[in-house]
């Protein structure tokens, strides 16, 4: 049987709680919204898999996060739109284009060629936009990029659940020139 997966930047604790609190903030100020109950990620895409494909998947990505290195990225621009979402800074987004486009590369999935971003709230109405904006005015906060997540979809309540995390190691592959060799 298919199921639905994603693969995203899962960030920590402080900033899954930091969303839980901005998107309290919008459902405040203009009612219901899409992806109200969802955390904190960073989207790489989604796949359709078999439990054996997901096995040959999962192994992919177990090799790449153990060549990606952690890095640290500003988040501080704010775009009020039909999707409100924060943008990392210019530094950031070039360590994030690098980090998707190596992903994306190995594994293929429903085609996503969005920039990274940190979505507050989803289909927001022309009056929901107008009356947030303004709302997050100093939103200046460092996100801490040191692991992959899988989820998988539970059709039940139509949200992504976490079923495996996957932490960068930041390892150096050793070329086949440079392998010890040992001569007894």
């Amino acid at each position: 049987m298919l199921n639905r997966y994603s693969i995203v930047i899962h960030p920590d604790d402080p900033i899954l709680t930091r969303f839980k609190s901005y998107k309290d903030t919008l459902f405040n100020k203009v009612g219901k919204f899409k992806s109200r109950d969802s955390k904190a990620h960073i989207t790489i895409l989604e796949f359709d898999a078999t439990e054996k494909e997901l096995a040959n998947i999962i192994k992919k990505i177990i090799m790449i996060a153990q060549r990606e290195c952690i890095f640290y990225s500003v988040f501080n621009n704010v775009i009020y739109s039909q999707t409100l979402l924060i943008l990392p800074d210019i530094i950031g987004n070039e360590h994030f284009k690098g980090l998707l486009k190596r992903v994306r590369a190995r594994i293929k999935g429903i085609s996503n060629k969005s920039e990274a971003h940190l979505t507050i709230g989803r289909e927001l109405k022309p009056h929901q936009i107008e009356n947030s904006i303004g709302l997050f005015p100093d939103v200046n906060f460092n996100f801490h990029c040191k692991q992959f997540a899988l989820r998988k979809l539970d059709r039940n309540v139509g949200e992504f659940e976490i079923i495996q995390t996957f932490p960068f190691l930041g390892e150096t592959p050793i070329k086949l020139d440079e392998q010890l060799s040992f001569d007894f």
